[in-house]
């Protein structure tokens, strides 16, 4: 295990603070761009990021990182009492075990032992805001500005804490903040909050957030799909898998959570199972069908594997990139996932469950939104399948024309210039 604090010299650059597949490619071609400009930065990337930030060929760091700035014999008790249920192939056990030990320590300093047993049986890792470790994280970095995503956890302690110190701060939304979004709640934004488009933007203000904060900047995660590069890549996908005169639809599917209006028959893999269920018969009764499925990155690894099938391929989000699959797909089918809108940005036929329970408990529907086709019932999902596709896509919460990397960059650029001095470049 790493016990060094010492993880990289950011004084005077850039504090990336981020997690999961999808969030590291957010801010990977932000680094890159700023790196090649001379701005030092550090990746702090998280649970699943960290991995995917070194195949991107970043150094990134992580909580283990930093364990000098804690009382590591008390964080890894507590870490290792947590970590049944708490740990996934893709990522380090010292991590996780730092991860889990750093944030309920911060419970129990706050709380009391009792009390942060209480928090976690009732809110579970969901509800950790390591404030104070953070703190001491940027205290250690001297950063010139701080950049998270907009998740909750780790990356809003990271704004809170920039905040608090007068260093300056980017948040970097993809998402289209509709009402359920936990990020309306918040009582901290960062100086500034790039979004996807003008939509996203009047969310935002509606829900009370400072106008003058949102910059409509496109999401940089999204400028790799348009790359001509990743659309050969798909086409060769299909050809090596003897697809290319098969229709190809993609299941980027989730868990449903454990909520009360859930029935158990969709909890958890349930309902992930019942759809690849219908699929698998689709493709057995169509000859010019495949199927990809595709699970979310922190969930693949929870739902068995299928029987092989010569036009059945189950992905592995930790080795496959999902840019190459979704060019090589004729149709994607999701619940809230954001591959769904990736899908409908390069003109793939986007397909929502609308009876999903996360789709109707988020109220997080691409049907209502105009940017796909909804299917009211698992009875129908061939059904939908099978007809022709149904209206135009609306293209109002559709990012502004060109790549989005660049107008993030000058966003930071201006917040560096404002930047107080702090450490050394």
């Amino acid at each position: 295990m790493k016990t060094q604090a010492q993880a990289g010299a950011a004084g005077g650059g850039v504090l990336f603070v981020t997690y999961g597949n999808g969030h590291i490619a957010k801010v990977a071609p932000v680094v890159r761009a700023l790196e090649a400009r001379g701005v030092p930065c550090v990746v702090m990337a998280l649970t699943l990021g960290y991995r995917q930030a070194v195949r991107l060929g970043f150094t990134p760091v992580g909580y283990q990182d930093f364990t000098a700035l804690v009382d590591l014999p008390r964080v890894m008790a507590y870490g290792r009492t947590l970590l049944d249920g708490n740990c996934h192939p893709d990522v380090d056990e010292d991590e996780s075990v730092c991860y889990l030990g750093i944030n309920y320590a911060e419970w129990v300093d706050s709380f009391g032992e009792a009390g942060a047993a209480e928090k976690y049986a009732l809110m579970g890792r969901r509800g950790f805001l390591p404030l104070n470790f953070i703190g001491k994280v940027i205290d250690h970095l001297k950063p010139a500005l701080v950049v998270s995503t907009s998740s909750p956890r780790s990356e809003q302690a990271a704004i809170e804490a920039a905040v608090a110190r007068g260093i300056p701060a980017l948040t970097m939304m993809d998402l289209f903040a509709l009402p359920h979004d936990n990020f309306l709640r918040q009582s901290v934004y960062a100086d500034r909050i790039t979004v996807l488009s003008e939509f996203v933007k009047h969310n935002l203000a509606a829900a009370g957030v400072d106008a003058a904060r949102i910059e409509v900047t496109g999401c940089p995660a999204y400028d790799a799909m348009f790359d001509t590069a990743n659309a050969e890549a798909g086409r060769k996908l299909r050809e090596a898998l003897g697809w290319e005169h098969c229709r190809v639809l993609m299941w980027a599917g989730n868990l449903e959570e454990d909520a009360p209006n859930v029935d158990d028959c969709y909890r958890g893999t349930g309902l992930g199972m019942l759809v690849e269920g219908r699929l698998r018969q689709w493709v057995e009764s169509h000859p010019d069908a495949a199927l990809l499925i595709r699970y979310h990155p922190n969930q693949y690894h929870l739902f068995p594997l299928p029987a092989p099938h010569p036009r059945i391929y189950f992905s592995n989000p930790a080795t496959d990139r999902l840019q190459p699959q979704l060019h090589a797909a004729d149709m994607v089918l999701v619940q809230t996932s954001t591959v769904g809108f990736e899908a409908a940005l390069i003109g793939k036929r986007l397909l929502t469950l609308s009876f999903s329970p996360m789709v109707i408990n988020f109220d997080f529907d691409y049907g209502v939104l105009g940017l796909g086709e909804g299917i009211a019932s698992l009875d129908e999902l061939v059904s939908v399948i099978d007809r022709p596709p149904g209206r135009r896509v609306d293209r109002s919460a559709f990012p502004p024309p060109g790549a989005a990397t660049p107008r993030v960059v000058s966003v930071i650029e201006n917040l560096l210039k404002r930047a107080p001095r702090t450490g050394q470049t």
